[in-house]
């Protein structure tokens, strides 16, 4: 079976390259793109990380409707693949195309004159992409047979749109959304990590939008004190030791059955777990600990599925609230924002024996202690979280840029929205860390190979 390809770019990436390819109405421009791979199955996602534009004095020729680059260029940009294993993805424009633009019969031979070398040079898949002021085009270039493959922004609203569910079961809701909104919702895959108070909101609002695919990922069991805050849990949950995973799919069965609700009841940190939120549209987690945030977190950047991070506070002497933070590309990551505590990682990570000897000689103090939960204020954060996912993917809200922090104080009852900065050289968020490296790098998942 023939191996299918992608490519996926950042928003911020792709604006300065369409930026770039466009500046000069009047003469076609060209650059260099490295990208990260991502093999899953029979699919390969290529994920656009860095680029590098053609300088003045590397053109050859430069026309309205045909160009040549010096062979140092590609040169200099094979020798980065041969080193790194990053793809090439070859960009440029065709400016004076109003509409969709198509590769000419100029590029093509050109390709087949360029890639070859490339290939033989670095080893590694090369795409291509022709821009106009009127949208993109991407392929495989091999040399030979080139094949059109899908061209997406991380985190933008969607080109797939799924059928529109017959009757009136969102009528109102296609008020607000409109009918390509809604299909749009049918078509997304919706991770949920944490099927717990928090998540369990997440879960039942999904149902009731019409999301088409939710899997939830959740390796605990309904408990007595879960009672007072897990949505759609019973005391017969209890008292079967029901897992959270299967109330969840409970909630669609009652509902309406439109939305597949796919059972994990196992934890996200085990790799052949992890791995399946890569199916994922966009990931919401609800976990309660550092550990699998990191993961969460590190999947977001290095692997291109942005995730909406919840968190719930409640401090009787500080903070009482929580947050919703989206973690994709050109926005900062966890720790970046201070969100996570590297002392409560390490902790996190320990085998239990050897926590609970730390814990006796008083070297970790609080960890083991369950954190505190109110279902109304849970209700609130994953009201929000959702809603912003549901902004981000369907435009209804707008498309101006959103920033990437939304915190709820409850004292006040106001939300407030920031957008805080990156660590130039995180290790996490930036190109010089695992920003687009897939499977370049090592995997998030602990004990994984890689």
């Amino acid at each position: 079976m023939k191996q299918s390809l992608s490519l996926t770019a950042p928003p911020a990436l792709w604006k300065a390259i369409q930026s770039d390819l466009l500046s000069t109405p009047d003469l076609e421009r060209a650059a260099v793109g490295f990208a990260g791979v991502n093999d899953a199955g029979g699919a390969t996602r290529l994920l656009l990380r860095d680029w590098a534009p053609v300088s003045v004095d590397e053109y050859l020729v430069q026309l309205g409707n045909h160009l040549e680059v010096s062979p140092v260029f590609w040169a200099r940009a094979a020798k980065r693949a041969r080193a790194t294993n990053e793809s090439l993805v070859i960009m440029h424009s065709h400016p004076r195309d109003a509409g969709s633009p198509r590769f000419s019969h100029s590029d093509d031979a050109g390709e087949r004159l360029l890639v070859p070398g490339l290939r033989a040079r670095a080893g590694v898949p090369v795409a291509a992409v022709v821009v106009s002021p009127g949208g993109a085009t991407a392929r495989h270039a091999d040399g030979g047979t080139a094949t059109p493959i899908e061209l997406s922004i991380v985190g933008g609203p969607s080109v797939r749109v799924a059928n529109m569910v017959k009757g009136d079961a969102f009528d109102r809701q296609v008020r607000a959304l409109g009918k390509e909104g809604q299909m749009l919702l049918r078509s997304l895959t919706v991770g949920v990590v944490g099927a717990g108070g928090l998540g369990s909101h997440v879960i039942q609002q999904l149902v009731h939008l019409g999301v088409g695919r939710v899997i939830v990922i959740d390796p605990d069991r309904v408990a007595d004190t879960n009672l007072s805050r897990l949505v759609g849990a019973s005391r017969l949950d209890v008292w079967l030791h029901r897992k959270k995973t299967r109330v969840a799919q409970r909630l669609s069965r009652r509902l309406h059955r439109l939305t597949e609700v796919v059972p994990v009841s196992r934890s996200v940190m085990e790799p052949a777990v992890g791995r399946r939120l890569l199916d994922c549209d966009v990931v919401i987690g609800c976990t309660d600990n550092q550990f699998s945030r990191v993961v969460l977190n590190t999947l977001a950047f290095q692997y291109y599925i942005p995730v909406m991070d919840l968190g719930v506070e409640l401090q009787i002497s500080g903070a009482m609230g929580g947050r919703v933070a989206w973690l994709a590309p050109g926005h900062a990551c966890l720790w970046c924002m201070g969100i996570l505590d590297s002392e409560r990682v390490r902790i996190e990570q320990l085998p239990q024996a050897t926590r609970d000897e730390e814990v006796a000689r008083g070297y970790i103090q609080g960890v083991e202690e369950p954190a505190p939960a109110v279902v109304s204020i849970n209700g609130v954060v994953a009201s929000l979280g959702v809603t912003e996912v549901l902004a981000r993917f369907t435009g209804f809200a707008g498309t101006e840029p959103r920033g990437s922090l939304l915190m709820y104080r409850l004292r006040d009852g106001v939300v407030r929205r920031t957008t805080p900065s990156a660590v130039a050289d995180c290790p996490t968020c930036s190109c010089s860390g695992l920003l687009g490296m897939g499977d370049l790098a090592s995997s998030p998942w602990p004990g994984a190979l890689g």
